[in-house]
């Protein structure tokens, strides 16, 4: 019998959960969760039979763990919109809009941008086809040895912008295009380290993306209702320390109990869990704050410099000069005339927006994620994932990216490690 604690019941400490039963069958799992839900950075608003996702909000086919997990779970998916229906607004005015498929998307771009569009996507082809060969790698590995093992390695070592301009790819895309695409999951503008853009570029670009029905927060619930452990919500893990016998002794309030090994998937700079007799210490990052306010309402297309006859996209992106917000999202209500919107930013969101952004609205729920994702920096090698022989680190790998795909595949190598750690 395996003793096995899992700190933090978000997608990434739940699939750990399942993972544990899956390939560890004689494994006990204890999941500690600090707040009073299942799901940490997933987190779906329901109403009026429509989900909104105010967390993670999609996953495509690229995504290998993620989509595995939804087969073998049996949940059902629902796929978004082929066309893309996207504006980018620059805070003044709308600069590109459409509602056309990809391919005459490109083929509208490259008229403006010329070269720069076929070279992005050779770019993307090749790293996508570098991704895919991270899913043939049996063996466990710390992720700075998975990079470097498929010639990713380069795209956490330098800057997203500095990566696509030494590949000619002009500055003007970059700004217009290719940021506010990136700002669809990330925010952040200066120094993005170039694995999240990339990833987040992945994200959207050349396959169908997906929700689940029940919401994306339905994912972490059903891995743990998949497997027989034991969660406790509302417990705060103080402290970790390993024992003169190589277990781990974890302080929960004033309770402590002794695990053979622990799996830490809640960020250290945020969890404020002491660390004692492990040698191994990682370098504290900084995490963005993002703001996300649901409304309501008749929309002011004025507000975006519409006429009255234009059609309302389902997505308007932001460049840089529009700061501190980065994307709009419009759903019409199914029960009403009004529109469902769901804002973003990095600053937080006055009344003064509802105002404007409506002839008439209400704001529904305010949500803040205090730690969204790491503010991404260029950084020479990612740190480790395992701290000591029965203590991993399952968010190491947001200092590279930070999505569902990235958490249930970090779960699914720290399960692997401790597998392997076990039978030697």
């Amino acid at each position: 019998m395996v003793n096995l604690a899992v700190i933090g019941a978000g997608i990434g400490g739940c699939s750990a959960a399942y993972f544990a039963h899956k390939y560890i069958p004689d494994s006990k799992v204890t999941v500690y969760e600090m707040e009073n839900r299942v799901g940490g950075r997933a987190f779906t608003y329901s109403k009026e039979e429509m989900n909104t996702e105010l967390g993670a909000e999609f996953f495509n086919p690229t995504n290998k763990t993620v989509c595995n997990l939804v087969d073998e779970l049996g949940l059902k998916v629902k796929k978004l919109k082929e066309t893309t229906d996207i504006a980018v607004w620059n805070g003044t005015e709308i600069i590109f809009k459409s509602s056309q498929p990809m391919f005459y998307n490109l083929l509208k771009l490259f008229t403006k941008y010329k070269l720069s569009v076929p070279r992005l996507l050779r770019m993307l082809r090749e790293a996508n086809g570098q991704i895919k060969k991270l899913y043939t790698k049996e063996k466990p590995a710390e992720f700075w040895e998975h990079f470097e093992n498929v010639g990713l390695d380069k795209w956490h070592k330098l800057r997203f912008d500095n990566i696509l301009v030494n590949m000619g790819i002009d500055h003007k895309f970059i700004d217009e295009i290719i940021t506010p695409i990136t700002r669809i999951i990330y925010s952040q503008n200066a120094e993005l380290g170039g694995f999240a853009g990339l990833s987040a570029l992945l994200g959207v670009y050349g396959e169908a993306i997906y929700r689940l029905k029940d919401g994306n927060d339905s994912l972490p619930r059903k891995l743990l209702e998949a497997s027989p452990s034991k969660l406790e919500l509302e417990s705060k893990v103080k402290s970790i320390e390993k024992t003169s016998k190589g277990s781990f002794r974890i302080l929960v309030g004033e309770n402590a109990s002794v695990f053979d090994a622990v799996i830490i998937a809640t960020p250290l700079e945020v969890a404020d869990i002491a660390i004692d007799g492990v040698p191994k210490q990682l370098q504290a990052r900084e995490y963005q704050k993002i703001y996300i306010r649901l409304m309501k309402g008749t929309v002011n297309l004025r507000y975006f410099n519409l006429n009255a006859s234009d059609k309302l996209p389902s997505i308007i992106l932001t460049s840089k000069q529009a700061d501190p917000l980065t994307r709009f999202s419009f759903n019409k209500s199914p029960k009403s005339d009004e529109t469902w919107v769901s804002v973003t930013s990095t600053e937080p969101i006055g009344n003064d927006l509802l105002d404007e952004l409506f002839e008439n609205g209400r704001t529904i729920v305010d949500h803040t994620w205090n730690a969204a994702y790491p503010i991404f920096k260029p950084t020479p090698k990612l740190p480790s994932t395992c701290l000591d022989k029965g203590l991993l680190y399952l968010n190491s790998i947001e200092s590279a990216a930070s999505s569902l795909e990235s958490s249930t595949f970090a779960a699914l190598n720290s399960i692997k490690i401790i597998k392997e750690q076990l039978d030697t």
